[in-house]
Formats: C-alpha cells, sequence, structure tokens
C-alpha cells in the first residue's frame, strides 16, 4: 500500500482511478439502462432482483435453466412443460403436478421477454369454460369458476320464481347432495384430485351457507341486500364477471395453481365486500387488525377469487419511494394486485412521497385515463391493477410502527380485522380432510387451544392462534390420508386418536418442561 502511494513509483495514479471510477458509473448506467428497457417489454421483470433478471437474459438459449425462475413471474407455474425439440411450451404445470395444456403452444426464441410475454397471454383458461359436463381433468381453478357460476344461476333461478322458498329448499338439498358425494369419493393414492375435491368442498360449504342465510332472511328477489352483498359470478359475451353489491369486476384468468382456500367467514365476507366497495369507488383496502387474524391472507384469497396475479411485500425502513416507485410500475403495467404488509413500519417521510404516487395510479384506475406519469416516465395502465395495505397497531406490542399520515389514509378503505372464528374453520377443513366428527372434533380442538393460552405460562414462542391451529389441521389431514392409502379403515374412535396424535407432534417440541 505504501508503494502504490508513491508518486515516482506510480505516476498519475490518482488520475487513473478517477477514470477507472467513471468508466465503471457509465458501466453500471448502461447495465440499469438496459435491464430498464427489458423490464419495459416484460413488466413481470419488476418483481425480480437484477441477479436473476441477468442469469434470465445470459441464459436466454436455454430454456430449461429460466425454468427455475417461473415461479417468481408466475404464481400458479412451478414449471413447463417443452416439446421434443424444446422449441416449443405445450403446457404449464403447478407446484401440485397439475398440468394444463396451453391452446395455442408458445415458440421459444432468444428474445426470452417476448416469449414470456407470449406465455403470460397464453394463461387464459376460458376455453375449459365453454364445456357442460363435470371433468376432473380441469384444472381446479377452472372447476371451482364454474360451479360458482351455476350456483348464481341456480341461486337466481330460484329467487325469481313464484315458489322462492320451495325452489331455495331445493337447491339446499341438491348443494347437500353434491357435498356428500364430493366428501364420499375415495381419491386414495390421487392427491391432485384430492386437492381439487377440497377446493370445490370449501365453496360448496360456503354456497349452503349462502342459501341457508337466504332462506333465514326470506328472501323474495334479486335486488335484496342479503344476495346482493354475496360474491357472485355472470358469464357474459364469453367471459366471466364476479359482482359484489353494485361493484362488478372483469375476471382475468391468471392461472392460480393448486393454492390452498380460505375458509368462508363472517369475517371474510365483511373484509370482501369492504375492499370491493372501496375498489369501485377507486380506492385501495386495508386490513389492519392484530397478527394472525388473516389481513393478507384475505386480500389474497380475493385476488384469486377475481383471477389475478397478487404480489405481497413485506415492508421495512429500508424502502424508499424510488424502489416502491418500480414495483409500483411493475404492478399497474400487468394489472397484479399488490399487498404491502406492514406499511406503517416505512419512514413517515417516505410514506408521504409514497402516498402521492399511490394517488396518481388511483385516480387515473377511477378515471380510466392512461398513460400516467410515474418516476418521471410515461406509464400505460392496466386498471385491474390494484393497491392493498395492512397494518398491525402502532403499540407496545409491535415495535418500529408508525401511523399513517392522513393524506395516506383517505386513499385506503379500512376494514378492522377481528377474531376469526377458529370453530368453524376448524370443522369445513377437517370436513374437507375427510373427518366424519368434523364438529366434535373442531369444538374440542378449539377449547384446547383456548385453555392452553389461558393456563399455560407466557413464553415468546408460544402460539395458540389460527396459524397454529392450521398446522394441527393439515397434520391430521396428512395422517388420515396416509392411513387410507395403507388400506385401513378409520372408525370414529381412530379420528380422535388421529387428531391427539396431530396436536403433539405440533405441539409438545415447543413446550416448556413445566408446561
Amino acid at each position: 500500500l505504501f508503494y502504490l502511494a508513491d508518486a515516482q513509483i506510480f505516476p498519475g495514479l490518482s488520475d487513473k482511478l478517477k477514470v477507472m471510477l467513471d468508466q465503471l458509473e457509465r458501466c453500471q448506467k448502461a447495465l440499469t439502462d438496459f435491464l430498464e428497457a427489458k423490464r419495459s417489454s416484460m413488466p413481470r421483470f419488476y418483481f425480480i432482483g437484477d441477479d436473476d433478471l441477468l442469469e434470465i437474459l445470459g441464459q436466454a438459449k436455454k430454456p430449461e435453466v429460466i425454468q427455475s425462475h417461473l415461479k417468481k413471474l408466475f404464481q400458479g407455474i412451478h414449471k413447463v412443460q417443452f416439446n421434443d425439440g424444446c422449441t416449443q411450451i405445450t403446457a404449464m404445470v403447478s407446484s401440485a403436478g397439475e398440468v394444463v395444456a396451453l391452446e395455442t403452444p408458445v415458440a421459444v426464441n432468444e428474445k426470452v421477454e417476448d416469449w414470456l410475454e407470449l406465455l403470460a397471454l397464453a394463461l387464459s383458461l376460458t376455453r375449459c369454460l365453454r364445456d357442460d359436463k363435470f371433468d376432473w381433468g380441469y384444472p381446479a381453478q377452472i372447476l371451482c369458476l364454474a360451479q360458482q357460476v351455476k350456483f348464481t344461476t341456480q341461486a337466481e333461478d330460484a329467487l325469481t320464481q313464484g315458489s322462492g322458498r320451495d325452489a331455495l329448499q331445493d337447491l339446499h338439498a341438491s348443494l347437500n347432495d353434491t357435498l356428500r358425494g364430493l366428501t364420499s369419493t375415495d381419491f386414495t393414492g390421487e392427491p391432485l384430485y384430492h386437492l381439487k375435491m377440497k377446493s370445490l368442498v370449501l365453496d360448496i360449504v360456503h354456497q349452503i351457507d349462502v342459501v341457508d342465510q337466504l332462506l333465514k332472511k326470506k328472501c323474495r328477489g334479486l335486488g335484496e341486500w342479503v344476495w346482493k352483498k354475496q360474491l357472485r359470478y355472470y358469464m357474459e359475451r364469453d367471459k366471466a364477471v364476479v359482482r359484489m353489491s353494485d361493484a362488478s369486476f372483469a375476471y382475468t384468468y391468471e392461472y392460480q395453481g393448486n393454492a390452498p382456500k380460505l375458509v368462508h367467514t363472517l369475517l371474510t365476507d365483511k373484509c370482501y365486500l369492504t375492499l370491493t366497495q372501496g375498489m369501485h369507488m377507486g380506492f385501495g383496502g386495508n386490513p389492519y387488525g392484530p397478527a394472525g387474524t388473516g389481513k393478507t391472507e384475505s386480500v389474497k384469497a380475493l385476488s384469486a377469487c377475481m383471477g389475478r396475479q397478487v404480489l405481497v411485500f413485506n415492508c421495512d425502513e429500508g424502502i424508499d419511494f424510488q424502489s416502491m416507485g418500480r414495483i409500483f410500475i411493475g404492478l399497474v403495467k400487468c394489472g397484479a394486485w399488490g399487498c404491502f404488509d406492514e406499511f406503517n413500519r416505512l419512514k413517515e417521510d417516505q410514506l408521504s412521497a409514497i402516498s402521492q404516487q399511490i394517488q396518481v395510479i388511483q385516480d387515473s384506475i377511477k378515471t380510466r385515463s392512461s398513460p400516467i406519469e410515474l418516476l418521471g416516465r410515461s406509464i400505460n395502465v392496466d386498471f385491474n391493477a390494484g393497491i392493498f395495505v395492512t397494518l398491525n397497531p402502532a403499540g407496545k406490542h409491535y415495535g418500529g410502527r408508525s401511523k399513517l399520515p392522513d393524506n395516506l389514509k383517505a386513499l385506503f378503505r379500512p376494514v378492522a380485522m377481528g377474531r376469526p372464528d377458529n370453530e368453524l374453520i376448524a370443522e369445513v377443513n377437517l370436513i374437507t380432510e375427510g373427518f366424519t366428527q368434523a364438529k366434535d372434533l373442531a369444538s374440542k380442538i378449539v377449547s384446547l387451544f383456548k385453555l392452553s393460552k389461558q393456563l399455560l405460562s407466557t413464553q415468546q414462542h408460544y402460539d395458540w392462534n389460527l396459524r397454529a391451529l392450521k398446522s394441527v389441521l393439515n397434520s391430521g389431514g396428512r395422517i388420515i390420508q396416509t392411513y387410507k392409502l395403507e388400506g385401513q379403515t378409520v372408525t370414529t374412535d381412530m379420528e380422535y386418536e388421529i387428531l391427539i396424535k396431530a396436536i403433539r407432534v405440533n405441539t409438545l417440541p415447543k413446550l416448556t418442561f413445566n408446561d
């Protein structure tokens, strides 16, 4: 180092270093401009880092290398299938192994951003909806969508008939028969069909509940609030449309894979209604409340109901308005939803700048005007985009949270997420897993968790809320499926033993010695 600093041995070193630094900065700027150009042609590239994007562009001639990055760009795709010469993509595959053949194969070439954009357009699943016959071979997403459209049509037919109550009771009986048929079907050794069945069962259980509400309120017509407040699906000009109260949204057919669904509760319905009415008026949504109440999951579930891509971002102090602006550009260009978790962890000075960007986007969506100006660039807007934020309360249990400024609060419709109905959630989950004594088991396990919370010591790592309950129910489901796979007949007594086993596996290792 002393030798390096000697001007006689290395004359003009200072000038040389300045030139090298200048060249390096110019290289960095050129690279940034190049990546920005690629992101402009394929907006989903905004959601991955520079390292991943460089690997995708650098390995453009090797589609099999790009496979590993697909799940970062498309939430439902785990991998794709190529033809023999690896020149065309013929099908997409979900993480559960569901294969969906593309109606028009996508040609693969060296311009990776072009064929990825074509793949994004090829994901539309409209073809399957044209078939009237129920077929387990169809994607779970389309089976559920077709069931929703069918239910809306049947319910509206029943409501418009003169003998409304009798027609609704017939529909109730028909749905119960369908539910019994699905839950009694043996899908042992067919994990993919079992997942499809679980999704359908969750929807049908909710539809039975909707009919119960209509009967209880003596609903007589389509204009009554008890029917208008439901999430309803219609086919218009061969396209699915989702309605809730006065709000109407196009179903966008983004392939969702086999993501697990949420159990519908009163809290879910309240959240959906607030978020949809907020979007109808041009605002975002803001579910707030303690951890584990389903804030993020509700936003993700609503996006799946509308066939949207949703991206969840965890906010922290390191995010500034520039990086947030880039995320917003990606969202509005590809019509995706962004859910910003723990939004009030951002610094207050950044929140103010971010609120300006959000306001520009919301005004554009509300007035259906495009393009807009973001970060000094002109951006075309896909009006299906949406921005949601979730908050934990600012208080002693949640450090590093600030209160949102009023100009930012005004851009979002708030919905308080209270305590979820754990008993109903447990019961419906157990029904879908194949437990016959679901009601009794759900009541017992929820009571056990409640007592554990009250009677055991208070520890930092203890969790007796919904997340822990769900992991126990999922373990119970896996155990009962293993028993059935081995050919064992699961009796009523065995169901209790299975659930106790699942509780022990998930709970005992984390308890302190005294507990």
